[in-house]
């Protein structure tokens, strides 16, 4: 039981400090962008992919009230022929007021929450006042690894505040070499 945990651990370790390691060799684009979020926190949401090969992503949200807290689980699922299945690559349950105030730089998480937030109007801390929030022309492309393969891809993140989810993202795509 402990050997499996040490060789989880030491997996995650390589697979984030190889991301330091790697430059950009694989296009994303997105075939579904979908998001929902709870009507007692947002006047609405809108999300969508944007640019000429559908590699950018667009985020508007009005919050209408404060989040003090913020868990935050993301299951990344990768299928390598339509036909089959998708399959869980990984999933990772955190704090995301800890993330986003207290970010350790050159991690695989850091580098995707940059780009995410690079061009954006994202609060550095908790709590997440009242206010429109944007995000523009996310592309998470350079922030891929080269030994990424060619796939399929679907991404699910779910946002909880007080254990109460209030906001959810699906994300639909294919990695192809440049």
């Amino acid at each position: 039981m402990f050997g499996s945990l040490v060789n989880c651990f030491w997996f995650f370790w390589l697979l984030c400090h190889l991301m330091n390691y790697s430059e950009a060799k694989r296009r994303l684009s997105w075939d579904c962008f979908d998001c929902h979020i709870g009507q007692q926190y947002a006047d609405g949401i809108k999300c969508r992919v944007s640019g000429a090969r559908r590699s950018l992503l667009n985020v508007d949200v009005n919050l209408k009230s404060e989040l003090d807290a913020i868990k935050t689980y993301v299951k990344i699922s990768t299928r390598f022929k339509p036909a089959i299945a998708y399959r869980k690559f990984f999933d990772i349950t955190f704090d995301g007021c800890r993330v986003i105030s207290d970010m350790t730089q050159g991690t695989l998480v850091s580098n995707m929450f940059n780009a995410v937030v690079k061009s954006s109007n994202q609060p550095r801390k908790c709590p997440i006042k009242q206010s429109l929030i944007y995000y523009r022309n996310i592309s998470i492309e350079e922030a891929l690894p080269v030994f990424v393969p060619s796939t399929d891809l679907m991404v699910q993140v779910d946002f909880f505040s007080k254990r109460n989810l209030y906001l959810n993202v699906s994300l639909r795509g294919t990695i192809t070499e440049k």
